[in-house]
């Protein structure tokens, strides 16, 4: 790490310390600080990008569907063709007889990304819609 380390204080519940412990001891973190770090980065990309949506973007959009409805695999495919200026490349999964996951490397504006979140959000047989800011 080239960068400075700087030394804070934190007040917070004690429930909320015994979930970091468990998620330093579960994820291997080595330290609470190296597991409170790798949440700060996420949260911090989370609000850069919800705070400037007019700037380009890039990451990936995670979805879990449900196939046995034909309609979504077609909408999804509609969008992917309507977006696909936005949309790098994408992968499907089979997770079991039943569930999809697939994954959509975007790169565009923020307001763009939002658009096609919010559309896949709301498809019929989606389960779960997932964006993660580079």
């Amino acid at each position: 790490m080239g960068d400075s380390i700087e030394r804070i204080s934190l007040t917070i519940p004690t429930h909320l310390v015994e979930d970091l412990d468990d998620a330093v001891e579960t994820w291997e973190y080595s330290s609470r600080s190296e597991a409170f770090r790798d949440a700060l980065r996420m949260f911090l990309s989370s609000l850069e990008f919800q705070s400037d949506l007019e700037t380009a973007h890039c990451g990936s959009i995670t979805t879990i569907y449900r196939h046995g409805d034909h309609s979504i695999t077609d909408e999804m495919l509609e969008l992917q063709h309507e977006m696909s200026d936005l949309i790098i490349a994408t992968q499907h999964v089979h997770l079991d007889s039943h569930l999809c996951l697939e994954t959509m490397v975007v790169n565009g504006s923020g307001e763009q990304i939002k658009q096609l979140v919010n559309s896949l959000r709301a498809l019929d047989g989606m389960e779960q819609v997932q964006f993660t800011n580079v």
